[in-house]
């Protein structure tokens, strides 16, 4: 099973609870700072107010992403990347 399908089936249960919310919040967040350590330090950066970006990919927009701009497929993508490269 890759990421994506475990990241959209984790998007779709307990949506209701604030619990269930926050928890899905924090994996996000901890998932794009694993993308973000991995990203060469050319292409991450930070907002002024602190937020960690990196540079999209190009068939994904391009331009900068946070953890909360990102989406599902391209972190699913570049956490695969990552796990390929580290291997």
């Amino acid at each position: 099973m890759n990421h994506q399908v475990k990241i959209q089936k984790q998007k779709t249960g307990n949506a209701s609870s604030k619990a269930g919310v926050e928890k899905r919040k924090n994996e996000r967040e901890a998932a794009f700072k694993k993308i973000w350590r991995g990203t060469h330090k050319d292409y991450r950066g930070c907002f002024l107010d602190g937020t960690l970006t990196v540079m999209s990919w190009a068939k994904y927009g391009g331009g900068f992403v946070t953890a909360l701009s990102i989406s599902v497929s391209e972190l699913a993508e570049r956490l695969e990347s990552i796990k390929r490269h580290t291997c």
